[in-house]
């Protein structure tokens, strides 16, 4: 059992899992450095407010994806079925991801990959642009699905590298 009141863990002090207790923990720190990467230091400890941000990322995709299959604009053969998948899946998640406190994150991750293989496939075919002839609402609503896979990449990465912290976890700052 910890003490938390120990003068050496509040000083900062913390040999816990190191061999012995008489080594410092470096996790971040590369061998010959003396410090952590610089993004290394940036911590945001909000994970409610983290898991509905990346939920609402996820929606973002699933909505302009249902408003891309909507339009009379097929960007690529075939691509009606596959803007409807990426809208159920989008639903699934955000319903999951409202209801449970599952970490269903690479399943977004999963998502925001699809709509961004669906907006190459409408590179390569006749994507909704306003030189295309379609309207500048289709046009934003089309680049709104490359805008928010790419925004639930980076929060996805900035996830993984510890950056941020969505629930159930926590990054247990003791202020």
């Amino acid at each position: 059992m910890e003490d938390e009141n120990s003068p050496a863990l509040r000083a900062g002090v913390d040999f816990r899992g190191s061999k012995n207790a008489t080594q410092r923990i470096l996790k971040h720190v590369k061998p010959g450095k003396h410090r952590a990467p610089l993004m290394r230091y940036v911590r945001i400890n909000l994970p409610l407010t983290t898991r509905l941000l990346l939920l609402a990322m996820v929606a973002v995709i699933g909505a302009a994806s249902a408003a891309s299959a909507l339009l009379s604009h097929e960007p690529f053969p075939f691509a009606t079925p596959a803007l409807w998948g990426v809208v159920g899946a989008a639903a699934v998640f955000v319903a999951v991801g409202l209801l449970t406190s599952a970490r269903l994150w690479n399943w977004g991750l999963a998502i925001a990959l699809a709509s961004l293989l669906v907006y190459l496939g409408g590179l390569l075919g006749n994507a909704p642009y306003v030189w295309n002839g379609a309207s500048v609402v289709s046009a934003a609503i089309w680049n709104l699905t490359l805008v928010g896979a790419i925004g639930y990449i980076v929060l996805f990465a900035a996830l993984r590298y510890g950056m941020i912290v969505a629930a159930p976890d926590n990054q247990h700052f003791m202020d």
